[in-house]
């Protein structure tokens, strides 16, 4: 209902200035040759009265669209939170497009292209019965603008979309490129500096493609208002070889050359939102099409007790081998040096990689896939360009009191506003911040077992502690599996599983 409300807004708001327009027109010639006694006021308190509902149209279509784009935006993110729910994205950059920006894209679809040319379609049709109604000389003209901006638009969407395929193949590489790149930040400092800049990755062909692009719209513009230039000339021409009267006054016969004089600027932004219409085209494309593998979700209520791991492995990981008996709840610390596996471990006891040996639970195997209640907490979480309850919920429904006490309980109280934006263009976490950001969903999601992947990397003594603190409260009623390089001072690790 509120996409076809804004698409509604646009289209009035277009009438009203086409209407301005064409009214004007009349009265300018009306007043040019009007006999002694010609109502002046009427005309232009129609005039203005134009001008007013164009303005109101105008203002409430920005905000009845924008309140669709925000809510369009945010459903199409939970409905890819509930596919991933047992998929895995195997690249991050492309795990961030598609939360971001594939998203709103396809969200602004509407907003950016369709009430553009909803309106334009509108305006030229309204053009052409009402000079069809009102018998306006040269009112055929229009039919010729309408079918020419048919044409141009027909053939700039087929251009557009093909360069937007293109300009998504460079934007990839690049993605690909960059990702690359930075994971070898760590030795950058031992190539030579001309080696360096030449590895780095470039985005120059990703901007001439939508330079091109751009280009072509422009050029469609230019199309288009040569074409109602051309019409303009040739209705003049017909009119002075065809009209019966040359000497009799007509205040009509100024409505169509101003129509095709101004063509450009009616019309031209329905060539300016083709952009728009790429985006969209792509990241639904892109959405549908995520380099993500399955991942088995097992049935049945979260899974509870203690887990037992024999011979257990990421398949990632031939050369590892882990036997262990985890208890119902408490901490199990798992250490080994750098590239050993920590991680690949827990993430093969989730689910969420694929693993060998087993994994048994109160004495049962459990079959491979993602198992219900354990949750992965990643090393570096992801703050998601949304509110701060979107970034709690990650798609279920918690009352605002639930998300308050969260809040309270990990120690950012003073994020007090649940509609506040984070992420990009909003308030910037810290590292703590962000830990602790992770801890509340897992806190809400009431898993049985976390698997806590470098909870206290980056941060302060103060800040280690402070989690620490916090973890093990949590440990009182499920068990805590944590990677970590450190170990806080004052802790005896009781489970310990060295990789």
């Amino acid at each position: 209902m509120m996409a076809f409300l804004t698409v509604a807004l646009a289209i009035f708001h277009s009438l009203a200035g086409l209407a301005i327009l064409i009214v004007s027109s009349w009265f300018i010639a009306a007043c040019a040759i009007a006999a002694p006694g010609f109502n002046y006021m009427l005309p232009a308190v129609v005039i203005r009265a134009l001008a007013l509902l164009r303005i109101g149209s105008g203002y409430a279509h920005m905000w009845v669209g924008h309140q669709h784009l925000l809510g369009l935006t945010a459903s199409l993110r939970l409905t890819l939170f509930a596919r991933l729910q047992s998929q895995k994205i195997h690249s991050r950059s492309e795990e961030v497009e598609a939360l971001a920006s594939h998203t709103e894209a396809v969200a602004a679809l509407w907003v950016g292209w369709v009430s553009q040319q909803a309106s334009a379609v509108m305006m030229l049709l309204m053009s052409c019965i009402g000079l069809w109604w009102l018998n306006v000389p040269l009112g055929g003209w229009v039919w010729i603008l309408a079918v020419s901006w048919l044409i141009v638009m027909a053939i700039l969407c087929l251009l557009g979309l093909t360069y937007a395929e293109e300009i998504a193949r460079w934007e990839y590489a690049f993605r690909q490129h960059s990702e690359a790149q930075l994971a070898a930040a760590p030795i950058w400092h031992i190539k030579p500096g001309a080696s360096l800049l030449d590895m780095m990755p470039k985005a120059i062909a990703c901007w001439r493609a939508n330079m091109l692009l751009q280009k072509r719209v422009l050029q469609a513009q230019w199309v288009f208002q040569g074409v109602a230039w051309l019409l303009l000339l040739a209705a003049f021409l017909a009119l002075i070889h065809t009209h019966p009267n040359p000497g009799k006054a007509e205040p009509l016969l100024l409505i169509v050359p101003m129509l095709l004089l101004s063509a450009g600027d009616w019309l031209g932004r329905s060539y300016n939102t083709q952009p728009a219409l790429n985006k969209a085209v792509q990241g639904n494309r892109k959405l549908n099409t995520l380099p993500s593998g399955s991942l088995t979700l097992l049935p049945g209520p979260p899974v509870e007790g203690a887990v037992t791991l024999c011979n257990f492995r990421s398949a990632n990981l031939p050369e590892q081998c882990i036997n262990a008996e985890l208890p119902v709840n408490g901490i199990v610390w798992v250490t080994g040096p750098s590239g050993a596996g920590k991680s690949q471990l827990l993430q093969a006891i989730a689910g969420v990689e694929k693993s060998n040996g087993e994994r048994m639970c109160a004495n049962n195997i459990l079959p491979s896939g993602l198992v219900p209640g354990w949750l992965y907490l990643e090393q570096q979480p992801m703050v998601l360009a949304a509110t701060l309850k979107h970034n709690l919920c990650l798609g279920k429904a918690f009352r605002d009191t639930e998300l308050s006490t969260v809040l309270i309980e990990v120690g950012l109280s003073h994020l007090v506003e649940l509609g506040e934006w984070l992420g990009p263009g909003g308030r910037q976490l810290s590292g703590g911040e962000r830990k602790r950001l992770n801890i509340a969903r897992a806190m809400l999601h009431n898993g049985t077992m976390w698997l806590v992947d470098e909870p206290f990397e980056g941060l302060d003594l103060n800040a280690i502690s402070s989690l620490m603190a916090l973890i093990e409260s949590q440990a009182n009623c499920r068990l805590i599996v944590i990677a970590s390089h450190v170990i806080p001072d004052g802790v005896e690790p009781l489970h310990h599983i060295k990789v």
